[in-house]
């Protein structure tokens, strides 16, 4: 196991070498990668190793904030620019790809992500439901607070209900009824039927009156000292949210994870109290592909401590699971209030931001700043004007973002491409908003930033996939494939064009042909030359190489399809792909 650490995955970047020995190590591999770039040799990657196999409970550990920040803000970037492997591999366009994908190019199941809508369609129903077991808190009997927090804008609870469960409590803030449970709520589904991991989060309207404090509950007063709660300070809690004119206060339900909390994880590097975890998580496709989604959603906080991992218990073994929480601070909200213009254009702390504005004077006006609309307080500021998937900041930078490559984008692209107006629809209808007007222009945010995603991403990324191997009625066969573009409705089909070469070894059997628009290549006859191809297997496998062009413009690069015919010769398998 050790050694499997040492030999193959800490040449991944994750800052600074710190040896001059590893960084030569590290040209001499990129010098070999540059040769050996125009290889045609199938090389199928190893699946991972099984990472819910079962470990000791690891220690629990807490991230703080202001060092982290202070990590990705200043550390991180002088290590990146120390990594002489990383400057190279930057410089000559060559970046590290994920190390956790198959031979298609897709992300095996883990404990990190499960494939779910982007392989398979969910149904409404699915989406509606989410990583939801029940139906949220027991509202018909007493609540019992266990821990409350009475400072900051928005206070919160964490309660037990009549019937055991255990919940996290958090309320919208003042004056925006529905803003941050709304969203909270939406993309908890959203980002489940994604692939991630998440808390079971339910909208909830209470009556105040079923509230008991527990015993021993500690809280800090207006002048920071600890005591213990009473019904008063209740009382004063309940001045500062929001009730309804029938009593009662509508609130996020965070149901608790069922395992052993075990604080947050990092977005580089590995647990090293976890056995399981041998994959720097910036090197991780599901973490890298995140920022896609994150961009999406306005999920702009994607710092670590709103993480969880958990040492779970699934079928007697006992493993680590990780999960994303905290979604308040999501499409227009910001939790305790709407998001504000820069979101999404600048880091919390930006020194390109700062110097620019000092430069000016504070004169320079961003577009993103001219348009700052709140239309709807249960909404807050969501908006697809000045949105680009690329250039999308978050509120530190994140080393698995830093790290995403152009695969590593279109993947991520695939999930969002994936929800279609239906499921959207069913998402946001789970933010129970009360002006259906609201939820229709959230609805609409969601579906015009979803197609700017696809747009970028298929544009910079030839869009073909889901590849087969069919028959033909001659006994012949064929590669049927998909145009993700077309079949999203971002390109027309008889605007697209195909054109593609066949190789087998050292023979070019193919080359250039167009299909016209056509998404089906027929294969040459292996049947009546069974002889001539039974040679091929994966290190000399048959190569379809496809490539793309939109409107007459420029052909894009190819995606190169290899394939390996059966014992006789006329039976082909598909290997795997190459982007």
């Amino acid at each position: 196991m050790q050694s499997f650490r040492s030999n193959i995955l800490n040449p991944h970047y994750s800052g600074a070498s710190g040896s001059g020995l590893v960084n030569l190590m590290a040209l001499l591999m990129f010098c070999l990668l540059l040769s050996c770039s125009g290889s045609n040799q199938f090389i199928a990657p190893q699946p991972p190793p099984d990472d819910m196999q079962n470990i000791p409970l690891p220690q629990e550990r807490e991230i703080y904030i202001i060092t982290d920040g202070f990590d990705k803000q200043i550390v991180d970037k002088i290590g990146g620019l120390l990594d002489f492997s990383y400057q190279l591999r930057k410089l000559f366009g060559k970046p590290r790809e994920a190390a956790n994908v198959d031979a298609f190019d897709e992300v095996y199941n883990s404990s990190w992500f499960t494939n779910r809508n982007a392989t398979k369609e969910m149904s409404i129903e699915e989406i509606a439901r989410g990583a939801d077991t029940g139906a949220g808190p027991d509202v018909s009997g007493t609540w019992l607070i266990v821990s409350a927090k009475n400072q900051g804008v928005t206070p919160g609870f964490v309660i037990v209900d009549s019937r055991g469960v255990g919940y996290v409590i958090k309320f919208d803030p003042p004056g925006y009824p529905e803003l941050a449970s709304g969203a909270e709520a939406v993309s908890t589904k959203l980002f489940y039927a994604a692939g991630y991991f998440t808390a079971e989060n339910y909208i909830t309207v209470f009556d105040p009156k079923n509230l008991v404090v527990g015993e021993d509950v500690e809280i800090t007063d207006e002048r920071g000292r600890e005591r213990y709660m009473t019904e008063e300070d209740l009382q004063v809690i309940l001045q500062r949210i929001q009730i309804g004119e029938d009593g009662k206060i509508r609130a996020l339900a965070s149901k608790f994870i069922v395992g052993e909390g075990i604080g947050p994880f990092r977005y580089k590097k590995t647990r090293k109290d976890d056995p399981n975890d041998l994959i720097p998580h910036e090197d991780r496709r599901e973490l890298r592909g995140l920022r896609v989604m994150a961009s999406w959603l306005n999920h702009f906080d994607t710092k670590a401590n709103n993480s969880y991992d958990a040492w779970v218990t699934e079928g007697n073994v006992s493993f680590v699971k990780h999960y994303l929480l905290d979604f308040g601070s999501t499409l227009g909200s910001i939790s305790r209030g709407p998001m504000p213009y820069h979101v999404g254009h600048e880091n919390w702390v930006d020194p390109t931001a700062i110097f620019r504005k000092n430069l000016t004077l504070g004169l320079l006006v961003d577009d993103y700043e001219k348009f700052y609309e709140v239309k709807y307080p249960s909404i807050g500021f969501f908006t697809p004007v000045s949105f680009h998937p690329q250039k999308y900041k978050f509120i530190f930078p994140n080393p698995a973002f830093n790290n995403m490559t152009d695969r590593d984008g279109f993947w991520g692209a695939k999930l969002v491409m994936s929800f279609t107006d239906e499921q959207i629809e069913a998402a946001v209808r789970q933010g129970h908003y009360s002006n259906p007007d609201a939820a229709a222009y959230l609805v609409s945010v969601l579906k015009e930033r979803r197609d700017i995603v696809g747009r970028y991403w298929y544009g910079r990324v030839n869009p073909i996939d889901n590849f087969e191997v069919i028959p033909e009625s001659s006994g012949r066969q064929s590669i049927k494939f998909e145009n993700l573009a077309v079949k999203n409705r971002l390109a027309g089909a008889q605007s697209s064009n195909y054109r593609y070469s066949i190789r087998f070894g050292d023979r070019e059997l193919v080359t250039n042909r167009e299909t016209g628009g056509e998404t089906v290549i027929p294969l040459p006859d292996f049947q009546n030359n069974s002889g001539m191809y039974r040679a091929a297997d994966a290190e000399n496998p048959i190569i379809v190489s496809i490539q793309t062009q939109r409107n007459g413009g420029k052909w894009s690069k190819a995606v190169k399809v290899f394939l390996q015919p059966g014992i006789n010769g006329n039976s082909l398998t598909l290997l795997g792909i190459k982007r």
